[in-house]
């Protein structure tokens, strides 16, 4: 047996020796990863993964950049590839066409929605839909209107023969005027009486109940609104709601067999757009890139602006493709699991590199 896997091994090296092996990648984080405005050195789980990969079975490698996941399963159909990794998920359709390695990745599809949609504290709620009823122009038209009734009030207060209720004293006055505001906006609590005066009481109180009465209104609408339509708790609850997903891709399949009202997008930054304007209820894709994005907009926003829902469904495979019948494929494979067997104590190659891409997940 030994004498076979040597044999097989140097043919292997004998094949693949002559020029570098041509390896198809695309952007998708964490698994392939460029900088700024430049293709060169990317970075991420899958190019740490083949690297190993390279490294153990002694290829060179040159990478070879696509768009999306159909360019990549295309060129490795053709053969104007050697093989593919980054983020594709094995499926059935495409095993027609293309040959997959053992699995290098377990994951499934996971939810985004806006922060908003899994904020269900009424402090929160409350506070989120005054922000939207009360704007910086709506609070200085109030101030002026208060600080014009409270001298109303105080000047009506003067003309009471008895039983006055502010000091004739301007500044001590006015001061009494503005606490008497604020009590009178919520509750009945005024000092006796007539004329001007209480007519200036009841339509204070009056105003103070309006604006109180639509805030609590409001308020209660969007509670409502989220335990009746807004929750999504499972898979289940995206069905007849507008949910964002990349097109062409797995999610986007599975999404109309679950009967949800698909929008599909070119692109994540696009989907998770249509999340922030709330013109969608979701975005549905793997979870691992929505987690990492998740967590990079709300470093940069330095607050919670959306969020992965804890629920993981679809369960599927992450593979390197390979031209029908292949060469490497073998090999490969027996590099994938030799990278996932733990060195004693030590943890596996694979265990290491989850650590580094996924820990913050």
């Amino acid at each position: 047996m030994g004498k076979i896997i040597l044999f097989v091994s140097i043919l292997f090296s004998s094949v693949f020796a002559e020029e570098s092996i041509k390896i198809g990648i695309k952007p998708s984080e964490p698994w392939v990863m460029f900088d700024k405005n430049s293709t060169e050195n990317p970075r991420g789980f899958s190019i740490d993964l083949w690297n190993k990969i390279s490294e153990e079975l002694q290829l060179e490698t040159k990478f070879v950049y696509y768009n999306n996941t159909k360019e990549i399963v295309e060129a490795t159909k053709s053969g104007e590839i050697d093989a593919g990794i980054t983020a594709i998920t094995m499926t059935a359709s495409r095993e027609k066409e293309i040959d997959f390695s053992h699995s290098m990745y377990e994951l499934g599809l996971q939810i985004m929605v806006s922060a908003d949609e899994v904020d269900s504290n009424p402090l929160n709620v409350f506070l989120k839909e005054a922000q939207k009823l009360f704007s910086i122009t709506g609070f200085l038209y109030f101030l002026l209107f208060l600080f014009i009734t409270i001298n109303l009030r105080w000047f009506a207060d003067r003309r009471l023969v008895s039983e006055k209720a502010f000091a004739d004293n301007y500044i001590v006055g006015i001061y009494d005027a503005f606490w008497w505001a604020l009590t009178m906006l919520i509750t009945w609590e005024t000092p006796r009486s007539k004329g001007l005066a209480r007519i200036i009481d009841l339509t204070w109180h009056v105003i103070g109940l309006v604006g109180l009465s639509i805030l609590t209104a409001v308020v209660t609408a969007s509670l409502t609104a989220k335990t009746i339509s807004g929750s999504i708790k499972s898979e289940k609850d995206l069905i007849g709601k507008y949910v964002a997903t990349v097109e062409n891709d797995a999610p986007h399949e599975y999404l109309e067999h679950l009967r949800a009202r698909v929008v599909p997008v070119k692109t994540l930054d696009e989907g998770i757009e249509l999340v922030k304007s709330g013109k969608v209820k979701a975005l549905v894709y793997d979870g691992p890139r929505l987690v990492y994005l998740k967590n990079e907009i709300n470093k940069i926003a330095q607050k919670k602006v959306l969020e992965v829902l804890p629920l993981t469904f679809n369960h599927q495979n992450y593979g390197i493709t390979f031209p029908t019948n292949s060469n490497l494929i073998e090999p490969v494979n027996r590099t994938l699991l030799k990278l996932r067997e733990a060195d004693g104590i030590e943890k596996s190659f694979h265990d290491k590199l989850k650590e580094k891409w996924m820990s913050q997940n």
